[in-house]
């Protein structure tokens, strides 16, 4: 079986590199798909020496694989994964706390719609789907919203019931979430959700995020990802960049701000237990576990 990588960059950033079998013709179609959806630069693999630093992913039995750092580390976009579906397949679904926060307990007679504006990999999301919710995810990072839009369509195309509900109640859009929401013009959400600990990792890790294995490396994947970007999260939490402290307080208050302005009846926020409010706004309530607490803004 023959083997080949390509490079995929976005101007002077290498991003990625990715290795498909030349042999199949549906693998190179892949490739070509995502470099177009990304706005990647196909190089050579002569070229693949010169970047190594970037995140090799290879397209394996139908999906994206990303392995870190030449590690046996993998990441990958999968709602069957047995170490995820063993919550969406229990009768512990409606005791999750993103359940409870978002569900409440007054009983609707409409699936309620929500807002998903920071999707990362669509764990919660589904969850919400798998409750009966009617979910929009949006991304920002072109590179995983394509993930999760090949997630969302295996799970629809698979034969488990449970997966092909949930993923039916779902949509995937690749956009600033902030833009998005200030710019809405269809029918008004019922339920905006917030989870902006991934892109603040460090900082919640010191307020009390506690990672799993499986967080920690989705967290290294999204860090690789934005790291030609990325604010100096360490400087900004040791008070010795004011500068990036200010941009993290004013995303924060960017985002509560379109949602609230949005959502029909409440906003919902997950952080980590020691965080400040997001926004430094106070919520109506919130629910506290062991690993994350969600605040709720309630509208109506």
């Amino acid at each position: 079986m023959g083997r080949c990588c390509w490079l995929m960059s976005n101007g002077a950033e290498s991003l990625a590199y990715f290795v498909f079998d030349t042999e199949h013709n549906h693998d190179l179609l892949a490739v070509e798909e995502l470099a177009q959806r990304c706005g990647y630069a196909v190089i050579s693999l002569d070229e693949v020496a010169n970047y190594s630093d970037a995140i090799k992913i290879i397209f394996d039995n139908g999906q994206w694989r990303i392995h870190l750092d030449n590690s046996s580390a993998i990441v990958s976009v999968d709602f069957s994964d047995p170490r995820f579906y063993t919550r969406v397949n229990s009768s512990a679904l409606q005791g999750e706390y993103v359940v409870r926060a978002v569900l409440g307990r007054k009983k609707t007679t409409q699936p309620l719609t929500v807002l998903d504006a920071t999707a990362g990999f669509g764990h919660d999301a589904f969850l919400l789907a798998a409750a009966g919710c009617q979910v929009t995810l949006v991304e920002q990072m072109p590179l995983l919203a394509y993930l999760l839009e090949q997630a969302v369509q295996r799970a629809r195309n698979s034969t488990n019931n449970l997966l092909l509900s949930a993923a039916q109640r779902m949509i995937v859009e690749s956009a600033n979430s902030v833009m998005l929401m200030q710019q809405w013009s269809a029918n008004r959400p019922d339920v905006v959700y917030l989870d902006p600990m991934y892109a603040h990792a460090e900082n919640e890790t010191k307020r009390g995020l506690k990672k799993s294995a499986a967080v920690k490396k989705n967290m290294a994947f999204l860090q690789r990802l934005t790291s030609h970007k990325a604010i100096d999260l360490s400087r900004a939490q040791a008070g010795h960049n004011q500068n990036c402290h200010d941009e993290l307080n004013s995303e924060g208050e960017g985002m509560i701000e379109a949602a609230l302005a949005l959502a029909k009846r409440k906003v919902v926020v997950k952080r980590a237990p020691g965080a400040e409010w997001l926004g430094g706004l106070k919520p109506a309530s919130s629910l506290t576990g062991k690993a994350t607490r969600f605040d709720i803004y309630p509208l109506s």
